[in-house]
């Protein structure tokens, strides 16, 4: 009884100690991500804030070679933490109530960081403002329209027109509306926004992982929610990504039982009407329709390719952006015992997050930063494929799960 005791309060101790790991790179992430603020931009007139900016933007952008070198420590720490946490997960050493707390904790601290990666959420708020603020139709206006507003001062990309499908500006129009033409309460709004997206987005995990592998709930729901480019790209820099799987996850889940095939369908629409590369995942769905089978393991399998497809598509049109591999993550979360395509989907988010270090050390895009980025990325994916190849020759018969 006393050795037994002993070992829960070791085992609790062991794992207060890696909470107060992460709680640490957590922290770090949020400060650091005021280093990458807009000069254009003032947050507050807080006299102690002004002085921790300034000392923050002075290493975003006036000792880039110690800033990239931060970020690399910080996104290191998430990785191997991220690891070590499935790792844990494997060997039954950490439950569900203890990821569920590590997860608490990952929102508490990056709610209140700047989305320092990125400018979309900007332009979000400025598509919502379009409206909300000029009554005007952001599919015929843009940013460039309102010359004198504030806000064109620190956005990126001032000259397009509302690109996305209309159920995201349908959503973003309430957050809108409640920051009643302010800045930081619309910025808060919007941060909220994605962060419910990414809250949701664990629920239905959850709930799905409970259905199809009910011994493999934690795992499936700490392979996505702690994914580092999950939790930067959804909650520090947030992107509608987060909410394009939302609806997609509930569709996956209403296609289990047969009786609510109809909502699936309108779930998997409104996820196209977010961004439209949804649409391309539409006939999986059709299919399992038509055979009068609920969505099966090979369905999710082929769900993944479809939507690799898809990022396919668009880094051809644009480029690798971490934010397109949301939705992949999600996916591979509820595929259990396929070792080799977590491990190439792990690789992939990390060649992407990867990307961000050249512009980060250099401040533009001129010169060899994007050759340098796109050589980040492949250079994990190669190395996860030599890996996967030397796994299957080595041990044929091994199978593994994470």
């Amino acid at each position: 009884m006393a050795l037994t005791l002993k070992r829960k309060i070791m085992s609790r101790a062991k794992f207060l100690f890696f909470l107060a790991l992460y709680i640490s790179v957590f922290l770090l992430l949020s400060v650091y991500s005021y280093s990458q603020i807009d000069l254009n931009l003032t947050l507050s007139s807080n006299h102690f804030y002004q002085f921790l900016q300034k000392q923050l933007i002075y290493l975003g952008y006036y000792q880039r070679p110690i800033s990239v070198s931060v970020y690399c420590v910080i996104l290191s720490s998430l990785y191997i933490l991220y690891s070590l946490t499935l790792f844990l997960i494997g060997k039954k050493k950490i439950n569900f109530r203890q990821i569920i707390t590590i997860i608490t904790l990952a929102c508490v601290f990056l709610f209140f960081s700047y989305p320092a990666f990125s400018y979309d959420i900007f332009n979000y708020m400025f598509d919502a403002r379009i409206i909300t603020l000029y009554h005007a139709n952001p599919y015929s206006h843009s940013a460039l329209n309102y010359p004198n507003d504030l806000w064109t001062r620190f956005m990126h990309w001032t000259h397009r027109t509302y690109p996305y499908g209309p159920v995201w500006i349908l959503v973003t129009l309430p957050f809108s509306f409640l920051g009643f033409g302010k800045f930081v309460p619309t910025l808060l709004n919007f941060k909220l926004m994605f962060l419910l997206s990414y809250l949701l987005n664990v629920f239905l995990i959850y709930k799905i992982a409970k259905k199809i592998t009910p011994t493999n709930i934690t795992a499936s729901v700490a392979f996505f929610a702690l994914n580092p480019l999950v939790i930067i790209e959804s909650i520090v820099s947030p992107h509608n990504e987060v909410l394009m799987l939302t609806f997609l996850l509930a569709a996956i889940y209403l296609f289990f039982p047969k009786k609510k095939e109809i909502s699936g369908f309108l779930a998997v629409l409104l996820s196209a009407g977010i961004k439209y590369v949804t649409l391309l995942l539409l006939p999986i769905f059709i299919f399992h329709k038509f055979r009068k089978v609920g969505l099966s393991r090979w369905g999710l399998y082929i769900l993944y390719l479809l939507t690799l497809l898809g990022i396919g598509a668009e880094i051809i049109y644009r480029e690798p952006y971490p934010w397109y591999f949301i939705p992949l993550v999600g996916i591979t979360a509820l595929v259990h015992k396929n070792f080799s395509l977590k491990l190439f989907t792990v690789f992939l988010t990390l060649g992407a997050m990867l990307r961000y270090s050249p512009f980060i050390f250099m401040g533009d895009y001129s010169g060899n930063v994007l050759p340098m980025e796109n050589l980040l990325f492949v250079l994990p994916v190669l190395t996860v494929f030599i890996l996967v190849l030397l796994r299957r020759l080595m041990f044929p018969k091994t199978v593994k799960s994470i």
